[in-house]
């Protein structure tokens, strides 16, 4: 039995680290040797996976927000700032045509 919950920690401490396929056996072999019934395994399996998906939105999203927070704080340019730039490098090339016309 402590094999048992040693395993059931060790899933609920790696949810993230560890796949489907892991899971369903540790589970399965539970289920086999008569420590949890099937409903029982069919119910942590789910609740594994939950968690695991939770984990990895959750970890995904800290990434992303530091992500942007190191380009803010990086001082590189990002997409809205160069679409600015090359809009008023279009005026800007509108506004010389438009002198160099008058000046001849």
């Amino acid at each position: 039995m402590s094999e048992s919950l040693r395993k059931l920690g060790l899933l609920g401490i790696g949810a993230l680290a560890i796949t489907e396929e892991k899971i369903r056996q540790t589970i399965d072999e539970l289920v086999e040797k008569g420590e949890m019934n099937r409903d029982e395994g069919k119910s942590l399996v789910h609740e594994l996976l939950t968690e695991k998906t939770r984990q990895m939105q959750e970890l995904g999203d800290k990434i992303s927000e530091d992500v942007q927070n190191a380009i803010g704080r990086s001082k590189i340019a990002s997409k809205d700032d160069i679409a600015r730039l090359e809009e008023k490098i279009v005026e800007l090339e509108k506004a010389v045509k438009e002198l160099a016309g008058k000046q001849e």
